[in-house]
């Protein structure tokens, strides 16, 4: 079983997260193992604490201090008292298997250093548009090791400037981004749309989701040698 933390501000809107239960380790496995995720726009926990919890060694990437180090909000749908990403981290004790990056993810090296590599609706986010989509994409899944899982979240455009700006593809174009030599697409999934405000955009709204789950094939193993 794998969830998103619904304690996180953003814990109760949509996510396609947990389908990755059918492809990442988990259990006792990972606990022995701890293998590596990378989360790319980290905030308050969403996605880490659950990784953590299950066992995962976790790098998260942000810059924004509120939902690093804890604040308070008055928004339309009423007041919100934010625990901090290092608060809630040390109150379950997983501060030591988590690493927060306060940068942006594109000046990171793309080494191919992580198990799992997960991003949610950051490529539609005005401060990214100094780089291409697929520019974004690829530097995200390049991060991902050989036989690792890249999760990138997306959004559909569902007006006529979502469509033109270039960051909103329909599954068609995010399968161009996303189908490179040496990986394989598991999913790519058209999830429907939702209704919802919040930080950012309060004013009620509508987007239309999507998720690729791909894989990063090892590369082929050498023939065994004849004595």
């Amino acid at each position: 079983m794998l969830d998103v933390d619904h304690k996180s501000y953003w814990g109760d809107y949509f996510s396609y997260f947990p389908a990755l239960a059918r492809y990442i380790p988990l259990g006792e496995y990972a606990r022995r193992v701890r293998p590596r995720a990378c989360v790319l726009g980290i905030s308050d926990g969403k996605f880490a604490l659950p990784l953590l919890r299950a066992g995962w060694e976790v790098v998260g990437v942000e810059t924004d201090d509120l939902f690093l180090n804890g604040g308070e909000l008055d928004l339309v749908d009423g007041h919100h008292d934010i625990m901090g990403l290092r608060e809630r981290l040390a109150t379950e004790g997983l501060e030591d298997r988590c690493t927060v990056v306060e940068q942006d993810y594109m000046t990171l090296p793309a080494d191919g250093d992580f198990q799992l590599v997960v991003g949610s609706g950051l490529w539609s986010m005005p401060p990214n548009r100094a780089h291409s989509l697929e520019a974004l994409v690829h530097h995200a899944m390049d991060m991902v090791a050989p036989g690792g899982i890249f999760f990138g979240e997306y959004l559909i455009g569902l007006n006529d400037d979502e469509r033109r700006c270039g960051y909103y593809p329909d599954t068609a174009g995010m399968e161009q981004i996303v189908k490179r030599p040496g990986w394989e697409l598991f999913e790519n999934a058209d999830l429907g749309i939702r209704g919802e405000s919040h930080l950012g955009y309060e004013q009620w709204h509508y987007h239309r989701y999507a998720a690729a789950i791909v894989h990063r094939m090892p590369p082929p193993r050498e023939p065994a040698r004849e004595n």
